[in-house]
């Protein structure tokens, strides 16, 4: 437990508490709704999708959007495409989240500025529906003594903190649930920090089944197929990728693509954009894709014909869409001891694994050559899984917006 970064966040805390208790005296325009994601740093994930929904379609004239950023380089893309958009730490994206009536997440408190957004109702649309346990309820933090001790230190400084400076850690107005699955898991993490919880759907899937169903997609039969590799972190971030799955030379990773008529994009997670890359994921015909910058990997799935992953979700978002997965995990008996756990369920890996890059590779071969998928059943049992619950007749962002206009006494 890092103690000077805990005691450096409360002396903040304790220093703002002033201006966040006056926060509450301005009015706020419940028509006015402010949009963020992954701290500020990022413009993507159902935030997006949403303010884009409300923007673009004029789905609901009566509210306004903003879009909340601490990102430059996404400050001057968003207002090139004409988006309204602020920066958060300026002093104008300050008073306009003040006076936001309704601010929406994907990730934490940071998504905005949590002062100005701490009077606003609030929207937790989270990010994906978990394959892992999340660490703060995960038996990681129960191992041993030590692990004890830390999760009961760990819980009393949250409760402590959920009461004296209530703007750091939000109670959400609204948590988002994808499906009920979503709904035992993030509710799990979530339990006590929330007011209300509905399964609405996904915002996700709705967004790419649309651009799937485009007969824009695919319309050049000769254009090279795309496979897109996500692999998740490990450790946050603190130990190697690329030593846990080792790359194979360019020449030979490049001349099996160019074989197969394919292209790749790789996109790393967040916590893992530390450590260097090696070269052959990032030239030829393999793209490394950049998270910091409108470059948002979620909204373009539609467009690749294969994933690569390993311990990520994102497995779980291509479900519906009928995508063919490959996992590939060389350690998967490191990575299933040290890390937080796999909730466990029989649809956890519904395709092929694989445990170098040469074996990946010959089941992108195969795919893209037309052999038989023999995965394609229980990908279709493993999408329903997941998604049970959720009513695709009905739109996953109307709902959303509908509950939240009913709390506000929009009309």
């Amino acid at each position: 437990m890092n103690v000077t970064r805990i005691l450096k966040r409360v002396t903040l805390d304790v220093a703002w508490m002033p201006v966040a208790l006056l926060t509450l005296l301005v009015p706020r325009n419940r028509r006015l709704w402010a949009f963020g994601s992954s701290s500020g740093k990022k413009y993507a994930d159902h935030s997006r999708m949403l303010f884009e929904c409300l923007h673009d379609n004029r789905v609901d004239t009566d509210i306004r959007v903003v879009w909340s950023t601490r990102s430059d380089e996404i400050f001057h893309e968003l207002m090139s495409r004409g988006y309204p958009v602020l920066k958060s730490n300026s002093i104008r994206g300050f008073m306009t989240t003040l006076r936001a009536g309704v601010c929406v997440y994907t990730h934490y408190a940071n998504d905005h500025n949590r002062i100005a957004a701490f009077g606003a109702y609030k929207i937790q649309l989270w990010h994906g529906i978990p394959l892992k346990r999340f660490k703060s309820v995960s038996g990681l933090l129960d191992k041993g003594r030590i692990g004890r001790r830390y999760r009961d230190i760990h819980n009393r400084m949250l409760d402590f903190q959920k009461i004296m400076f209530p703007w750091a850690n939000p109670t959400w107005d609204l948590l988002v649930f994808q499906s009920e699955v979503d709904r035992d898991r993030t509710g799990m993490a979530f339990d006590g920090t929330y007011r209300r919880g509905i399964v609405a759907g996904s915002v996700r899937i709705e967004n790419l089944r649309k651009q799937f169903a485009s007969p824009d997609r695919k319309s050049d039969e000769n254009a090279a197929r795309k496979i897109l590799y996500a692999p998740t972190h490990r450790a946050l971030g603190r130990e190697s990728l690329f030593e846990k799955v080792p790359v194979p030379a360019g020449n030979a990773l490049h001349a099996s693509l160019r074989r197969m008529g394919a292209t790749m994009e790789v996109r790393l997670h967040p916590f893992q954009e530390r450590e260097p890359v090696p070269e052959a994921l990032n030239c030829g015909p393999v793209r490394l894709v950049d998270n910091r910058t409108c470059d948002d990997i979620y909204n373009d799935l539609h467009t690749f014909d294969i994933l690569i992953t390993d311990y990520s979700s994102i497995f779980i978002d291509v479900l519906p869409l009928g995508m063919p997965v490959i996992f590939l995990a060389p350690d998967y008996l490191e990575y299933s001891k040290d890390d937080q756990g796999f909730f466990s369920d029989k649809y956890s890996v519904p395709g092929p694994v694989a445990t170098t890059w040469e074996e990946a590779l010959h089941y992108c071969n195969d795919i893209l050559e037309g052999a038989h998928d023999h995965w394609v059943e229980c990908r279709r049992d493993a999408a329903q899984f997941y998604f049970d619950g959720s009513d695709e007749s009905e739109s996953a962002m109307k709902k959303i917006v509908d509950v939240a206009k009913r709390d506000l006494s929009i009309s």
